[in-house]
């Protein structure tokens, strides 16, 4: 781009006319002049702005690719952002599973070792109530051989039997002198177990029992368990550890339609009560 002054133009047309004097002519000279060096620097200026245009059309355009970068690492960040965030979900759940799952196994730890403890103390019993066992059989071997009594385990308890004929006579409740002097061996025997219970329980076959004394075969065991406690407690078996019971005929031992049968369900059992609630012949198998 040029530009032309009025000035410029003026002196274009005086020489062109021939019409000036040096004078004037001098003078439109120095005009030209000074009007090219103004168009000479107007054009280094534009020349100038125009670089610098173009440097700030290339500054925004890589401004504009800095700023599509940063949109799309932006957009790349909300996706790894949604991805840990999903991770860290699932790691929460897992966690909480595993918490769970460890609360359940202490629980089922905390439960087994209730268990073994218990089995330990079932155990320690049985082992117990074997010892007392022996210790009945070898201190009553003699009444035992002699068919006075028996010894044995019944679901976890020391059972001494004695029949009713070594006992009383038929439809009573006083003990014979046989009778009394079995019970007093019996009791110097249980009263070196102070820390143990024994019940005293009566039975009868099924024969109707009717007095007035003993209205059923339920009053008649029941005295006769009666009249065994009391001699027990005078021969040194403490009151607080023995206690009687009458079954009647209802807890039979045999079949009373035979005469044997019948001899079998008369009896008086000594029964030695486990400290445990839970206890038999044999221990409990651990079940996972």
């Amino acid at each position: 781009m040029r530009l032309i002054t009025l000035a410029t133009l003026v002196a274009v047309a005086l020489l062109s006319s021939g019409c000036v004097t040096k004078q004037t002519h001098e003078a439109a000279l120095q005009e030209l002049s000074k009007t090219r060096s103004s168009l000479s620097s107007a054009e280094s200026t534009i020349a100038e702005q125009q670089g610098q245009i173009e440097k700030n059309e290339k500054a925004l355009a890589l401004s504009k690719e800095q700023i599509e970068r940063n949109k799309n690492e932006l957009s790349d960040l909300d996706l790894k952002k949604a991805t840990l965030q999903q991770e860290l979900d699932a790691a929460g759940k897992r966690l909480n599973a595993s918490q769970s799952q460890l609360e359940d196994s202490q629980s089922k730890l905390s439960a087994s070792e209730a268990q073994l403890e218990t089995m330990r103390q079932i155990e320690a019993e049985t082992e117990k109530r074997n010892e007392i066992y022996a210790r009945f059989v070898k201190e009553l071997q003699k009444m035992i051989d002699g068919g006075q009594l028996t010894v044995s385990i019944e679901r976890g308890r020391i059972v001494i039997n004695l029949p009713d004929n070594v006992l009383f006579a038929t439809g009573s409740a006083r003990v014979n002198q046989d009778g009394q002097a079995a019970l007093k061996q019996i009791a110097n025997v249980l009263s070196e177990f102070s820390d143990r219970r024994f019940q005293i329980e009566g039975h009868t076959d099924n024969v109707p029992m009717k007095s007035a004394r003993f209205p059923s075969n339920w009053e008649l065991s029941t005295a006769r368990a009666m009249s065994v406690v009391h001699l027990m407690v005078e021969e040194g078996v403490s009151a607080e550890n023995v206690s009687a019971a009458g079954f009647g005929e209802f807890h039979p031992r045999a079949d009373n339609e035979t005469p044997e049968g019948r001899a079998l369900n008369r009896r008086i059992e000594i029964i030695m009560q486990p400290n445990l609630e839970i206890l038999s012949n044999e221990l409990p198998k651990v079940t996972e």
